[in-house]
């Protein structure tokens, strides 16, 4: 008797090309290595571990801050003063983590404000965590990283 289904999914390696499996791998791999919202592999991404610490970055290179915090008080991370356009440039995203993103996390969700270097310099980059037109109190929460860019 014949079998019309082999459920197997092995069965037909030996027919695909080492090629095609390769490719296939390289897809998986890459995708898993990816950063959220459109950051690119090669951006120099700063957390909360790094505060009071500095960072290197090349001219041309994302620059990207990841803060988590809870949008549902009315927070949000603001720079206290926008950097230099000559060393670094906005490049106008503010980005949160999406429900599916922070599934696990309750209400914890992180926000992504992201820069591109431009030129040779140093500079230090500093943000509040406050209410929007409220500004900072006694007990903000702050964080601050010397920017190298080399």
């Amino acid at each position: 008797m014949r079998r019309l289904l082999n459920l197997d999914p092995f069965c037909c390696l030996h027919r695909m090309g080492k090629g095609v499996l390769l490719g296939f791998l390289v897809m998986v791999t890459t995708a898993c290595q990816s950063t959220p919202g459109g950051i690119p592999a090669s951006a120099v991404v700063v957390t909360a571990a790094q505060n009071g610490g500095a960072v290197s970055v090349k001219p041309g290179q994302m620059l990207v801050i990841e803060l988590s915090g809870n949008p549902s008080t009315g927070y949000v991370w603001q720079l206290v003063q926008s950097p230099s356009a000559q060393y670094l440039l906005p490049d106008g995203t503010k980005r949160f983590q999406s429900d599916a993103e922070r599934v696990s996390q309750s209400q914890i969700e992180t926000q992504y404000i992201r820069f591109v270097a431009q030129e040779v310099g140093e500079l230090t980059l500093e943000l509040n965590y406050v209410i929007p037109n409220v500004g900072p109190q006694p007990d903000t929460r702050r964080f601050s990283v010397d920017v190298v860019i080399e």
